[in-house]
């Protein structure tokens, strides 16, 4: 009997077992509750995080088209699928310096509420998933506390608020 397996049953084998893995519920964090997936992105030599449901697309290295008589936060637009988006660059909004790293921007679409922004971001790093424990919670009008951060992890991953990013859009760019 021949082991080996031909490419048509190794790849049904690979579409099985991530259809089964895909089928399992959620994983559950602390006090039964659901983690959270993140996208965590760069910008400069800082790790932010951004809720992944919120997020819509990640583009590719992109120019963005300047518009006069904005803020310097906001980038400029750009064209995705036909229609124009506003991009808010994170790094003058965080008022980041920039690091070692030198590669064009990237920029990805956030959706919420049937509305849509670009962020100007250095980098994609990865998915994490964090649980609610593992979440301290910030915006309570502390000192040093931007209301544009929703909380941060133990290693310091600091998580974006985006209400408050889409907020940005509507009060903070207008000039």
């Amino acid at each position: 009997m021949n082991n080996l397996l031909s490419t048509e049953q190794r790849t049904e084998m690979v579409w099985r077992e991530r259809a089964q893995r895909l089928s399992k519920p959620a994983i559950l964090g602390e006090a039964g509750q659901d983690v959270v997936p993140v996208l965590v992105l760069g910008i400069g030599n800082e790790l932010y995080g951004i809720d992944l449901p919120d997020v819509g697309e990640v583009l590719p290295p992109i120019q963005t088209t300047p518009v006069p008589g904005k803020s310097v936060v906001f980038a400029g637009v750009i064209n995705v699928h036909g229609e124009i988006r506003p991009v808010i660059d994170l790094r003058r909004l965080l008022a980041v310096e920039k690091g070692q790293n030198d590669c064009p921007a990237r920029v990805i679409l956030l959706r919420k509420t049937g509305r849509e922004v670009g962020l100007q971001i250095d980098s994609v790093e990865q998915i994490r998933w964090i649980a609610p424990g593992d979440l301290q919670l910030m915006g309570d009008g502390s000192p040093g506390c931007s209301p544009k951060i929703r909380g941060s992890t133990k290693d310091l991953l600091m998580l974006l608020s985006t209400d408050a990013l889409f907020a940005e859009l509507d009060t903070g760019v207008e000039t």
